[in-house]
């Protein structure tokens, strides 16, 4: 049987090679507490996207991804960008995420604390360990989520009970092996089949935030959500998601701050701007740059 497994895993790196550079991508994730999924520290890699263009992803010691290669910790920036993927940079060259054209257009010092294929859980758990491991000096003066309904299907995905305690075997495995890769396949990021549906208002991702904004409540003034158009099956912006709207009268009820990017959004588009990585889904440079004008605009007219 060991043999076979053997024999399976050469012939599965052989026949599919995309597999290896997933595989590559999942060995620079790290499980902390068993459950909880970080961005392993000091990493230094290079990947290819879809679309056959190389990005780069750094991490200093404390895992959280930084914009400088002699960068060690940002730990007085005054501005920080919590999420998951979208606020990560997923498939962005280190000189296109959000926090390096932070940085380098608006001289605006950014933390990164967001780590991809993470739900709310998550972001909240990412946080309160920075925001605990943080003296007062460092604490960030503006928090900005960057925010899309991918959370909805994260959400559900939460590992609860017999697979909240298998789901280390399954992270290492996934980790380590293409032929188990191959056997899972896991389901595309910021994608769906058919049109989008109208999650209720008792949706888990509603309680989760719920939990998020209380247990942050000290906070809140200092939060935004921000967000623009996800993208459509068909490579457009997903004007058709209702969600957005329904989020968005959630957070204002909860009185946060949101900055919505959507017209901006639809106007690039038209203009043929890079806003999705092709046949991918998150954010492309001219999205990323929209985010970073908006953030560098709110934060430096509340000084």
């Amino acid at each position: 049987m060991f043999f076979l497994l053997l024999l399976g895993e050469g012939f599965v790196r052989i026949r599919f090679p995309q597999l290896n550079e997933e595989l590559r991508y999942k060995q620079i994730h790290c499980l902390q507490n068993l459950i909880q999924i970080r961005l392993c520290p000091e990493v230094n890699e290079t990947f290819t996207r879809r679309d056959g263009k190389p990005w780069d992803i750094q991490t200093n010691q404390l895992g959280e991804r930084i914009v400088k290669k002699d960068k060690i910790a940002n730990s007085t920036a005054k501005v920080w960008l919590i999420g998951d993927s979208m606020s990560m940079g997923y498939g962005l060259p280190s000189e296109k995420s959000i926090a390096s054209q932070l940085e380098n257009q608006f001289n605006i010092q950014t933390r990164v604390l967001a780590v991809d294929a993470i739900g709310t859980n998550g972001i909240l758990s990412l946080y309160l360990d920075g925001n605990q491991s943080t003296n007062v000096e460092g604490k960030p003066t503006h928090i900005y989520w960057i925010w899309n309904p991918s959370d909805f299907i994260d959400d559900e995905r939460e590992k609860k009970g017999i697979r909240k305690l298998i789901y280390p075997i399954h992270f290492y495995l996934s980790r380590f092996s293409v032929l188990y890769n191959y056997a899972i396949r896991s389901p595309k990021a910021n994608a769906y089949e058919g049109s989008p549906k109208l999650y209720p208002s008792d949706h888990v991702t509603y309680l989760l935030l719920k939990n998020f904004l209380s247990k942050t409540s000290k906070d809140k003034e200092r939060f935004r959500i921000v967000f623009s158009w996800g993208m459509a099956p068909n490579g457009t912006p997903d004007t058709k998601d209702p969600n957005y709207d329904q989020t968005n009268v959630f957070f204002t009820t909860q009185k946060l701050k949101t900055i919505d990017l959507r017209r901006e959004t639809e106007i690039q588009f038209a203009q043929k701007k890079q806003i999705y990585i092709p046949g991918d889904g998150h954010p492309d440079e001219d999205l990323a740059e929209l985010f970073a004008r908006a953030i560098a605009k709110d934060y430096q007219n509340s000084q």
